[in-house]
């Protein structure tokens, strides 16, 4: 999900931006030693990245654990799907907005099977079990989620059942 950061030549579509990456999945994106240990088919994702950030290693802030990135956005550290996968905490007043990134890929799937490991899952046995606790997380909160893979209207909430799990969809209003 880094490939907005440049145009097709290469410039950045955003040269004004502060550029905030979890430090566990730059550790691992930019480790050339642990690209080429990689096997064949996993190495496109480390040289995209190492495109993608090139010449802006100084300027990439990497930071660590649970925190503000910038005003009412949290970095809420969520590993298994990659190393250093984090989601979102938003919030505006007392309203609050967890988007999930790749946690749950498709709620179908992994918010009602949550310790189902996903292909791409990098770690699954992390993942289902940060999954599970981002899940009890958002439904004791009551915290809106957002997924960047789930249908349409793409947001809801999480109703937790003893250990099962279930997406309840926000109401979509087509009349702002």
């Amino acid at each position: 999900h880094i490939n907005g950061l440049r145009l097709k030549d290469g410039a950045l579509a955003f040269p004004n931006a502060e550029i905030t990456v979890p430090a566990g999945e730059w550790a691992h994106w930019m480790d050339e030693a642990r690209m080429n240990a990689a096997p064949e088919a996993a190495r496109a994702g480390f040289a995209n990245a190492m495109r993608v950030f090139k010449g802006l290693e100084k300027d990439v802030k990497r930071v660590e654990g649970e925190r503000e990135v910038a005003p009412g956005i949290t970095l809420v550290p969520t590993p298994g799907h990659t190393p250093g996968h984090s989601s979102f905490l938003v919030a505006s007043g007392n309203q609050t907005m967890m988007a999930l990134s790749d946690l749950t890929n498709h709620p179908a799937l992994f918010v009602r099977n949550p310790d189902w490991h996903a292909v791409f899952d990098m770690d699954g046995s992390l993942a289902a079990s940060t999954r599970r606790k981002m899940l009890d997380r958002v439904a004791a909160d009551r915290t809106l989620v957002v997924g960047y893979h789930f249908p349409f209207p793409a947001n809801g909430y999480i109703a937790k059942d003893g250990r099962h799990y279930e997406f309840v969809p926000a109401q979509w209003n087509p009349v702002p």
